[in-house]
């Protein structure tokens, strides 16, 4: 009997030690915390992807500010570019910025987002996001023009994946 209460004892300190941030109400099995991202895919008008360095005229990390504005003032947002991957048998051919600081500013002011991308204006970003699930990204809009979003089998692996045309 003192086994079996130990046993429950210890996954009830693991159920409380478990933080989710979208479904609360099931067990997570202490999984780590992943913070939902926004994906964007860049490309020129011709299709090429702009953020693969083997495309001429690429954007480069340091070419690349993603922020906001709050009094005037540019307040930088955290991303990163990821590399094409492959999920299953599906290769996803694009290079891809990803930044959970977006769905969080979102959720938290609401407010424009800006991508500066090398010499180029600023293209305004703004995200609406689906009611009953805050994480989820139902439109991305691109100076006022909905981005397509990634529709094939790699969305279960990864979601809010939109594509940016310049």
């Amino acid at each position: 009997m003192k086994k079996f209460l130990f046993v429950v004892f210890i996954v009830f300190l693991a159920n409380l030690g478990c933080k989710k941030l979208d479904e609360g109400d099931r067990l997570c099995a202490c999984s780590p915390i992943t913070e939902p991202t926004v994906v964007l895919v860049v490309k020129n008008g011709a299709g090429a992807d702009m953020l693969n360095p083997t495309t001429a005229g690429y954007f480069a990390n340091n070419n690349i500010q993603l922020y906001y504005l709050e009094g005037g003032t540019q307040k930088k947002l955290n991303f990163y570019v990821r590399p094409s991957f492959s999920y299953g048998n599906e290769k996803f051919n694009y290079y891809q910025l990803h930044s959970s600081e977006m769905i969080r500013q979102s959720v938290t002011a609401n407010k424009d987002l800006y991508l500066k991308l090398g010499n180029n204006e600023p293209l305004k970003i703004n995200l609406e996001l689906i009611a009953d699930k805050k994480y989820q990204v139902a439109k991305l809009l691109v100076d006022g023009k909905e981005a397509n979003a990634e529709q094939g089998n790699v969305t279960s692996y990864v979601q809010n994946i939109f594509y940016i045309n310049l």
